[in-house]
C-alpha cells in the first residue's frame, strides 16, 4: 500500500480529472523492465476529491515481455478507482508493419481556440492549467449556442509547460478532449463508468492531435472513442469509455 497524493490544481470542480487519476496510479506500477503502459482498463467506481488517498498495487504476473498488475486507489477506506494495467517495453525506432486511417486534419495551432480552465460557469477545470488544449472552431459551436450535432470534436494538444509528451501524458490526453455530447447540445456532467486506453507507441515530440467520437447515446449511455497521433503522424492511442449522459 502507497499513498497517492490527488493534487487540487488537476481538479474539475473539486473532484480528480480521470486521465490524471489513470496517469498517477499507473506511475507507480511501471518498473525499469517494463516501463511503457500498453493496455489499461479503468473502472471509476467513485470520484476521488484532492489529497490523500491509499493506491495498492498488484503483481499479478511478470513474463518476458508484459507484466500484468492490479491497481486499486481508495480514499478513506472507499474504493474509487480500480485498474488492470498491461505494462512492457516499445521500441523508440519500431515503425509500423501495417495500418489504415490518418491523423485528423486541423487548421495550424494558432488557428485554434486554446480551451480555458475558467468556464463562464465558474467551475475550474483544473487539469487545462497543466494541458494546453487547442480545439478546433468547427467542432465548438455549442460555445456560441450552435452545436453541429456530429457528436465529434478535435484538437491539438500537448503539456502545458511545452515539454515533450511523455507516455503517462497520453494517458491523460486520452480523456482530455470536452464530452461528444456538448455538440448535441447537452452541456453537463459526462461522468466516465469505465475507460480504455491502449498506447501504441513512443509519441514523436511536439504537437499530438486527438480526435473523438460517439457512435450510439442511448437510454442515459453513451460511448466516446479517442484517437491521438504524435507530430509524426502515429497513431499513438486508441482510447475507449463509456460514460452517462442526461437530457434534463
Amino acid at each position: 500500500m502507497t499513498t497517492l497524493d490527488i493534487d487540487p490544481t488537476w481538479c474539475v470542480g473539486t473532484k480528480a480529472h480521470g486521465g490524471y487519476l489513470l496517469s498517477s496510479i499507473v506511475g507507480p506500477a511501471l518498473d525499469e523492465a517494463h516501463p511503457h503502459p500498453m493496455a489499461v482498463s479503468a473502472h471509476y467506481l467513485s470520484s476521488p476529491d484532492a489529497g490523500s488517498a491509499e493506491l495498492e498495487i498488484e503483481r499479478v504476473r511478470t513474463g518476458r515481455r508484459v507484466a500484468s498488475s492490479r491497481l486499486r486507489l481508495a480514499q478513506n477506506g472507499k474504493p474509487c478507482v480500480e485498474v488492470l494495467l498491461t505494462a512492457g517495453k516499445y521500441d523508440a525506432d519500431a515503425e509500423p508493419y501495417w495500418t489504415t486511417g490518418e491523423a485528423p486534419v486541423l487548421p495550424p495551432v494558432e488557428d485554434c481556440l486554446r480551451a480555458e480552465a475558467r468556464r463562464r460557469d465558474g467551475v475550474t477545470v483544473g487539469f487545462l492549467n497543466h494541458v494546453d488544449m487547442r480545439m478546433d472552431p468547427e467542432t465548438v459551436g455549442y460555445a456560441t449556442g450552435s452545436p453541429h450535432g456530429k457528436a465529434m470534436n478535435q484538437a491539438w494538444l500537448r503539456r502545458d509547460d511545452g515539454g515533450d509528451p511523455t507516455l503517462l501524458d497520453l494517458l491523460i490526453f486520452a480523456d482530455s478532449l470536452p464530452p461528444v455530447t456538448f455538440d448535441l447540445g447537452l452541456i453537463g456532467w459526462v461522468p466516465t463508468v469505465e475507460l480504455t486506453v491502449l498506447v501504441r507507441g513512443l509519441p514523436a515530440p511536439g504537437w499530438c492531435r486527438a480526435v473523438q467520437r460517439a457512435r450510439l447515446l442511448q437510454d442515459g449511455w453513451l460511448d466516446e472513442e479517442c484517437e491521438v497521433w504524435d507530430s509524426a503522424g502515429r497513431l499513438v492511442v486508441q482510447a475507449r469509455q463509456l460514460a452517462g449522459y442526461r437530457l434534463d
